[in-house]
């Protein structure tokens, strides 16, 4: 009995070994060089034509409006084979996605200045003249990649959640002490978030009470921020003028105070974190004294 339950587990063994034999030389045969773009087919690097993205993209700045893009909307458009890196390697890798062009015309913007990449920890400006029909947007894990021919690796943004037109006649704008500046101008250089309508929800259980902090987010500058930002260190008062309402706070109210500058439904306007959105005021133009 012993023996025979010996020869039971050595042909166990061997059938083991020739099943996964069997396995690595169909898998060989059927992908005999298995190099680096075939690994970045699967996971979205460099060529993804078939991954799945989820998430959204926000594309603000000098837009017709804030919009939170789905990402697989965006290679719903008609995509275009290039090839990178060739002025660096002389052969290039080849890689497929969505022209920035086409992207931004599918959004109303057909003019502009620059393009303001925002990542997860990460900020690249591509300017207009910089950009070629071949700079494309490719899937990267939950977001999505700029790159180009004549762009270096280094700039090659990925997991971008956030994109600032700079430019262009799409967007909305104000005067600041007489100067025109755009929305897509004042996040340029860093673009912030204020948390507004924050409150607590709670209910009661069997055996204990619970509570819950929330709120909304809105993405935007500070007033105090642009202010500084546009040389206005020194001042004591600043008068914001909207379509039908002018307010006038102290240095010490904007310097201490939530105000922020964000837009909604397509018009710039000042918020603070204890109002709800509804009750934001319009801006049309900001004086500093």
């Amino acid at each position: 009995m012993e023996r025979a339950y010996k020869f039971l587990l050595a042909g166990l063994t061997m059938g083991l070994i020739v099943a996964a034999a069997g396995t690595f030389a169909l898998s060989s045969a059927l992908n005999p060089q298995l190099d680096c773009k075939q690994c970045h087919e699967g996971h979205g690097s460099v060529v993804a034509p078939n991954v799945n993205v989820n998430g959204t993209i926000l594309l603000t700045g000098d837009t017709p409006q804030d919009e939170y893009v789905v990402v697989d909307d965006i290679f719903k458009l008609k995509q275009i084979d290039i090839i990178t890196l060739k002025q660096q390697d002389g052969v290039g890798v080849p890689s497929r996605g969505v022209p920035v062009f086409d992207f931004l015309k599918a959004h109303g913007v057909s003019d502009f200045d620059s393009l303001v990449f925002y990542a997860d920890d990460y900020e690249m400006t591509l300017n207009r003249s910089e950009m070629t029909w071949e700079t494309i947007f490719v899937p990267m894990e939950y977001s999505i990649r700029v790159l180009g021919p004549n762009m270096p690796v280094n700039v090659w943004a990925k997991n971008i959640r956030a994109i600032v037109v700079v430019g262009g006649d799409a967007g909305d704008s104000i005067t600041l002490n007489g100067k025109e500046i755009s929305y897509g101008e004042m996040l340029d250089d860093g673009m912030g978030n204020m948390v507004y309508s924050r409150k607590t929800t709670g209910y009661s259980g069997q055996d204990r009470d619970y509570q819950f902090e929330s709120a909304f987010v809105a993405p935007g500058i500070s007033l105090k921020d642009l202010l500084f930002k546009e040389g206005y260190v020194d001042f004591s008062k600043v008068i914001i003028k909207g379509a039908a309402s002018e307010k006038s706070y102290s240095r010490h109210e904007i310097l201490s105070g939530s105000f922020f500058i964000t837009r909604d439904q397509g018009k710039i306007k000042i918020a603070t974190s204890d109002k709800s959105r509804q009750n934001w005021m319009d801006v049309e133009s900001i004086m500093v004294e």
